[in-house]
């Protein structure tokens, strides 16, 4: 909905009334009074009657530029049920939403408008339905940003579950953890191709260094950790078809 014409003198402007503090300059205003006044006005600005905008941008304006923190307070308990149901709407929000429910999603959109709505950008905004289109899209911000540092923490989870990598019953790992009790690094260094698998398994089986060191020390051989998973179990794949091996594995 389009907001009032804010350049009309605020006595004319229908539905105002002509004294009191819905008379009064915004300026002239303490913050609870602004705070009441705003308050009234988004109410209908959300039923989308007839608003005047200046009450709340008055508050905006002194919680952003002149970083008062009492307004910041009326803004937040002002909009924090509107903000509550922008998070619980998100389509991505489900799997978020454990037994701290959405209090932290909520505050993390305020904290992140209050950042990014810098006193530069607020002399932009001359309209309530501005500011609340840019804190909505802080909500879809934070809980996007949520999502990708859940799936970077999971899967962050999982490689470390790799690397711990319990007992295997993979007899050519089995085989390569104990090449040098047996006697076999010949045979394994004649079925390696290439520096980056000399390297991966030197560091891997003698040394015994994850293959997050691995990555971490030896960037250009293996640019990532994916890196060494992938070219470990090519080693192994064909170490157990190795049949000098495959006579061990009988053995064992």
């Amino acid at each position: 909905m389009e907001s009032r014409n804010l350049s009309q003198p605020l006595g004319s402007q229908p539905g105002m009334r002509g004294q009191g503090e819905k008379g009064a300059q915004p300026e002239l205003l303490s913050v609870n009074e602004l705070a009441r006044c705003c308050a009234e006005e988004t109410n209908k600005f959300l039923k989308q009657n007839a608003s005047n905008d200046r009450y709340c941008l008055e508050l905006f304006r002194r919680a952003i530029m002149k970083r008062d923190e009492d307004a910041w307070a009326c803004i937040y308990q002002q909009y924090a049920p509107l903000v509550l149901t922008w998070v619980t709407q998100h389509q991505s929000v489900a799997p978020l939403l454990g037994h701290e429910g959405s209090g932290p999603l909520v505050n993390a959109a305020f904290a992140k408008f209050a950042q990014a709505l810098t006193p530069t950008k607020m002399q932009n905004f001359d309209s309530l339905a501005a500011i609340l289109k840019y804190l909505k899209m802080c909500v879809h911000s934070v809980v996007a940003d949520e999502v990708r540092s859940r799936q970077s923490r999971q899967y962050e989870e999982t490689i470390e579950l790799i690397e711990q990598e319990p007992a295997t019953d993979d007899p050519a790992d089995d085989v390569v953890s104990s090449i040098s009790a047996q006697g076999l690094w010949q045979v394994i260094q004649e079925e390696l191709n290439g520096e980056d698998e000399r390297v991966l398994i030197y560091l891997a089986y003698v040394h015994g260094m994850k293959p997050s060191e691995i990555s971490g020390q030896h960037r250009r051989l293996f640019p990532t950790v994916d890196d060494v998973y992938r070219i470990k179990r090519n080693v192994l794949e064909r170490l157990r078809r190795n049949r000098r091996l495959q006579n061990l594995f009988r053995y064992q």
